[in-house]
């Protein structure tokens, strides 16, 4: 068995959701008999036992405030990786210094073994724009969209028709996430996106079904169909407050079930992703799809959607875990 050193809490506004991934990560890790430590990269000081570690309340249904790692934090947290000297450091942030390639970047500088992807896969996968442009060069389908930076506006015949998704270029978990019918709105979300300190991505939106499809190890899953109750969208409240059905295998007849797969691979294989994702997709009402984003830490809770489709595959939570951590050792 090894000895790992998990990484959970973090910075980032998925600051909540990433507790509750590395929790059920590391009752799960240590129920396989790995030695395990926990480290919040906000509080580096030390790593703790599982037993030790102050997880406090899981995810919330509001989105959290947003913070920020400093030099001081990110200095112990190299300290830290160099004395425990893990043979795995598994990932369990979302979003921030976790999933944009910085804490990758550092596990490669100091020859650990890390859960998820490198730092260029992650870097690139992090930021929808650029996730959108090699989409596109890979020939995948995309809704019609632009990038508008922190601060700038947009003239109003710049934007796709219809109806529109405001959201922030490199965050997840749906925060801060708005859909307007009214043109008029576009410049109030525009702000609240700025103002959690990141450039807005402005697409049209895509009526139809939600779908996700998860990559574990150079393998995808079964498709999976994401329907709220109230038969509203995906937002950060509905992900955890459970009021969403999921349905695995997705009922999707079985041409688009293998083209959704097939560019979710290609698209893993293109950016030299590793350990897990979970790619996103819409379903117009003409069985159209349309590759939404890749998620480099997708989440590891009871609710979360890469679990669930491991399930209808066969491997339960620990399996898929153990899965994940072989590769990272053999990599």
């Amino acid at each position: 068995m090894a000895r790992i050193l998990l990484l959970l809490g973090g910075e980032s506004g998925e600051r909540d959701v990433s507790l509750a991934s590395g929790r059920a990560c590391a009752l799960a890790l240590e129920g396989l008999g790995h030695e395990l430590l926990l480290l919040d990269p906000l509080r580096p000081e030390a790593a703790l036992p599982l037993a030790d570690f102050p997880f406090g309340t899981g995810p919330t249904t509001d989105s959290p405030e947003l913070q920020s790692l400093d030099a001081r934090q990110v200095a112990l947290l190299v300290d830290c990786l160099r004395s425990v000297q893990p043979a795995l450091v598994f990932n369990c942030l979302h979003g921030g210094f976790g999933e944009d390639g910085h804490l990758a970047a550092l596990c490669e500088l100091l020859d650990l073994p890390l859960s998820s992807s490198p730092s260029l896969a992650s870097a690139l996968a992090m930021d929808k724009e650029r996730t959108r442009q090699w989409l596109k060069g890979l020939g995948l389908p995309v809704a019609p969209g632009l990038l508008v930076p922190r601060g700038e506006q947009v003239p109003p015949g710049d934007l796709p028709l219809g109806t529109l998704v405001v959201k922030p270029n490199r965050m997840g978990s749906s925060v801060g996430v708005r859909i307007l019918e009214e043109r008029e709105d576009v410049e109030e979300a525009l702000d609240e996106v700025f103002a959690l300190g990141d450039d807005a991505l402005v697409e049209a939106f895509i009526p139809g079904r939600e779908l996700t499809c998860a990559w574990v190890d150079g393998q995808v899953l079964p498709l999976v169909e994401i329907r709220p109750r109230d038969g509203g969208w995906y937002d950060y409240r509905r992900k955890y407050s459970g009021g969403t059905d999921y349905l695995c295998p997705a009922p999707v007849d079985e041409d688009t079930t293998q083209r959704i797969q097939h560019w979710t691979r290609q698209l893993n294989q293109s950016l030299g992703c590793a350990g897990a994702t979970r790619t996103d997709w819409r379903l117009d009402p003409q069985g159209r799809p349309f590759c939404l984003e890749i998620n480099i830490t997708p989440g590891m809770t009871d609710k979360s959607l890469v679990p669930k489709a491991a399930a209808a595959h066969g491997w339960d939570f620990p399996a898929l875990l153990a899965r994940i951590s072989a590769a990272a050792l053999r990599a």
